[in-house]
């Protein structure tokens, strides 16, 4: 198996990481043109004056010029202007993950936070609290995720709509903290975007989608979750400023508790590009355990437990825009997965062996919609081939605890717990999906709920 360069992939991102900080920046920042219209004016004075040179005066204003372009750059040698630079005059700036949200001078832990009215009356809820498995906060719909699983096509409609995020320079700042960031590659992909609540689903209505970029999730999704931190000249932390204050909620009265209520046209606020996770069951019946390098945009140093990121517009595309939508998603899962896998020429097969099982919203990233999936290896050998891409993934290894029957999934998410992994977020909902659906054999279950367990029983085990 061919390993990549892990460090000339982040050197080649970098480079294009940068370049498209400066595209986004040149559309939507009037400060920023400014800026680089000085710097070419003066670039071009300084080819003039060495074309012309005649005299001393030719010399001194070529030194004039120049002093102006190192202005311009400063000790940093940066054509960023000074306010977005992540370090200026000796202070250092990074972000920092918040854990409360900031709203009208108040501080709310996440775990404050409901679903948007519409969602809420559709299930949504945490289907994890109180039970110490992740700090972040999910929130998902049983009846919603049996919706997408029995429907004959998941439909959708397409939107063409441009949308200005930055509301505030600090997201600029916040963007060219990522970018400068060497140890994880961030550049602006094309994605794809649910722009819209998913209670419709309930009475077959059509989810709104929309081309989205990667940026746009970094200035709102991302973005509004963080902390600026800046230290100071003796070296000592201090918050610069707390973007969650941004974070598309508001406050509302339960049972005599203020609460934040997410808005319901919060993805008017926020990216909403779409995520993707695929749990991963290997050749030898066991969930395979992807650790994560420190080059993960996303969830670095955690466990994954099968293929996941989000959904590029180009998977829609390639899928050939189908009139399901399941099929799309399932195209960017099995794509995740052979990526991070190491095994491309697989693909096919994983494409043929992925079920989309559910959808829950990532509440610490501003209710992003993530896609849950199941992935059965088959006769892909994913511990013989070393299953890393040597990139993201740094080690594959298999959860020792064999899957021959859909309640063996309870058994894997209780070896989760007493061992302490730190799973991803998104993993653990694909799990806990799947721990749902194991349930539906009980004599109280819906007879959507059993046609659901039938569904995935024949999927994963006939």
């Amino acid at each position: 198996m061919k390993t990549k360069n892990p460090a000339l992939l982040n050197f080649m991102r970098n480079i294009k990481g940068r370049w498209d900080l400066f595209v986004v920046l040149m559309r939507w920042d009037k400060v920023y043109r400014k800026e680089i219209t000085i710097v070419i004016l003066t670039l071009m004075l300084i080819s003039y004056s060495i074309i012309d040179i005649n005299d001393k005066w030719d010399y001194a204003a070529m030194a004039l010029e120049i002093s102006i372009l190192l202005l311009q750059f400063g000790s940093e040698m940066s054509i960023l202007p000074i306010k977005y630079r992540p370090m200026h005059a000796g202070i250092q700036h990074f972000s920092q993950l918040c854990t409360h949200i900031w709203n009208n001078k108040r501080s709310f832990p996440m775990a404050d936070i409901l679903p948007p009215k519409a969602e809420e009356n559709a299930g949504f809820q945490n289907p994890i609290a109180g039970q110490e498995l992740s700090a972040e906060i999910p929130f998902s719909s049983d009846q919603v995720s049996d919706k997408i699983i029995l429907t004959d096509a998941l439909r959708y409609q397409e939107v063409s709509k441009d949308i200005n995020y930055i509301i505030s320079n600090l997201q600029i700042m916040y963007l060219a903290l990522r970018v400068a960031t060497k140890t994880q590659h961030t550049t602006n992909g094309v994605k794809l975007a649910l722009y819209g609540l998913t209670d419709g689903l309930l009475n077959d209505e059509p989810l709104t989608l929309r081309k989205s970029y990667y940026f746009d999730a970094l200035l709102t999704n991302e973005a509004f979750r963080s902390r600026l931190i800046r230290r100071n000249l003796r070296g000592h932390e201090e918050i610069y400023s707390d973007l969650s204050a941004y974070y598309p909620v508001r406050q509302e009265q339960v049972n005599g508790r203020t609460m934040l209520r997410i808005r319901p046209d919060f993805y008017e606020s926020v990216s909403g590009h779409i995520g993707i996770t695929t749990l991963l069951l290997t050749d030898n019946n066991k969930i395979g355990m992807l650790h994560q390098g420190a080059g993960k945009v996303i969830d670095a140093k955690k466990v994954g437990l099968g293929g996941s990121g989000s959904m590029d517009y180009s998977d829609f595309d390639k899928a050939g825009k189908p009139e399901d939508l399941r099929k799309a998603i399932a195209y960017g899962m099995a794509r995740e997965l052979a990526e991070e896998t190491g095994t491309k020429q697989h693909f096919d097969t994983l494409l043929d062996r992925t079920m989309v099982t559910g959808f829950f919203r990532w509440v610490d990233r501003c209710a992003k919609p993530e896609f849950v999936g199941i992935t059965r290896g088959g006769d892909v050998a994913f511990s013989e081939e070393g299953s890393i891409d040597g990139d993201e993934i740094v080690k594959f290894e298999e959860m020792p605890i064999t899957i021959r029957k859909l309640k063996d999934f309870k058994k894997a998410l209780a070896y989760i717990k007493e061992n302490d992994i730190k799973v991803s977020l998104s993993s653990l909902m694909a799990l806990q999906r799947m721990v749902a659906i194991a349930g539906y054999d009980s004599d109280d279950a819906t007879a959507e709920q059993k046609q659901v367990f039938d569904k995935m029983n024949n999927f994963l085990f006939s």
